[in-house]
C-alpha cells in the first residue's frame, strides 16, 4: 500500500505545481486589454528585434487579450504561430520551426492585474492598476532569465 500511495502523492503535487497559461481575468475591458497588450508589445521590441523574431504561442488565445496581443504583436513586426491542437494527421512541431516560444498569465489579484509573459526561458512580468476608466502600470517591468 505505501508503494502505491507515493506515487499518487507525487503526481498529485505535480499537478499542484503546474501552472497554467492564459487570462484568468473574469471581466476585463478591450480598451485595458489593447492598452497593456501595447505595453507588452513595446517592451517585447526592446528586448527582442521584431523583424527577425517569431513566437510560438504555447497555448490558444480563446479570450479578448489574447487576440489584442496576437493583433499588437503582428502590428509591431512579430511573426506569430499560432497554437494549434496536437493532429494525428500532421507531424508538425512549432518548437523546431525556429521561434521562441511565448506565453502569458494574465490574472488579478488584491485590485492589481499581474502579467507575466513567458518567452523560452524568459520571464517578464509588471502589475497594473484600473481607476477612472483607465489602466496603467503600478510599476516597472521584472525580468527573470
Amino acid at each position: 500500500m505505501l508503494r502505491l500511495s507515493m506515487p499518487i502523492l507525487l503526481f498529485m503535487l505535480a499537478g499542484c505545481a503546474t501552472t497554467p497559461y492564459g487570462n484568468f481575468v473574469a471581466a476585463n475591458d478591450d480598451t485595458h486589454n489593447k492598452s497593456i497588450a501595447h505595453d507588452v508589445t513595446q517592451q517585447l521590441i526592446a528586448l527582442y528585434p521584431p523583424a527577425s523574431t517569431q513566437f510560438n504561442l504555447q497555448h490558444p488565445t480563446t479570450d479578448s487579450f489574447g487576440d489584442a496581443l496576437v493583433e499588437s504583436l503582428r502590428t509591431g513586426g512579430y511573426a506569430i504561430i499560432e497554437h494549434q491542437k496536437p493532429s494525428h494527421n500532421t507531424s508538425t512541431d512549432t518548437s523546431s520551426s525556429g521561434g521562441m516560444t511565448l506565453g502569458y498569465i494574465f490574472d488579478r489579484m488584491d485590485g492589481l492585474y499581474r502579467l507575466t509573459v513567458l518567452v523560452d526561458q524568459h520571464v517578464l512580468t509588471r502589475a497594473y492598476i484600473s481607476s477612472e476608466n483607465t489602466i496603467n502600470p503600478a510599476g516597472y517591468w521584472v525580468r527573470k532569465e
